[in-house]
């Protein structure tokens, strides 16, 4: 095997490390997602009489939030290894390929990409993310919604102890 051939092996061997990351991450957040839609289910079915149910919406709302801090952990360690194992596949990439070294990696920075080849559509040729696209990544949504989960349970948990100080007057 000359060295082209073990520098491609290396190279596909970074990048299955690099698609094992992502559907890891998008496997965990499928996990987070359903138990949150679990305890959504049983607090929109107590919320029906909030007065009688605090101590209930009280502790699932604990849960809630314990659930959401651990998915913001996990989303945040299973970025930081996809960035590592992209970081490995850009590093092993031979280097007259261009595609995560130099134009993936650009493409993603908003640098406009140009590919000069024969035969394309126009609209094939020029490429380039605009600032609100690279704003608007998988990565900031799910963070924003992992946010919004743990503001609505804090929400909650806030006018359950609200409700339960007012009872007990």
């Amino acid at each position: 095997m000359d060295v082209d051939e073990k520098q491609i092996d290396k190279y596909m061997a970074a990048l299955q490390l690099l698609f094992y990351e992502g559907e890891i991450a998008w496997q965990m957040n499928l996990l987070f997602i359903g138990l949150n839609v679990g305890i959504g289910t049983i607090i929109g079915d107590s919320l029906k009489c909030i007065h009688g149910n605090t101590l209930l919406l009280s502790i699932f709302s604990i849960f809630g939030l314990i659930i959401n801090i651990s998915w913001l952990g996990t989303f945040r360690r299973n970025n930081k290894y996809y960035h590592f194992r992209m970081a490995q596949a850009r590093n092993s990439e031979p280097k007259s390929w261009k595609l995560l070294r130099k134009r993936g990696y650009k493409f993603s920075k908003g640098i406009e990409i140009v590919f000069e080849k024969k035969g394309l559509d126009l609209k094939d040729t020029t490429h380039k993310l605009m600032r609100f696209e690279r704003m608007a990544s998988n990565k900031r949504a799910i963070e924003i919604a992992i946010w919004i989960f743990i503001i609505g349970f804090i929400t909650l948990l806030t006018t359950c102890l609200y409700y339960f100080t007012s009872s007990c007057k």
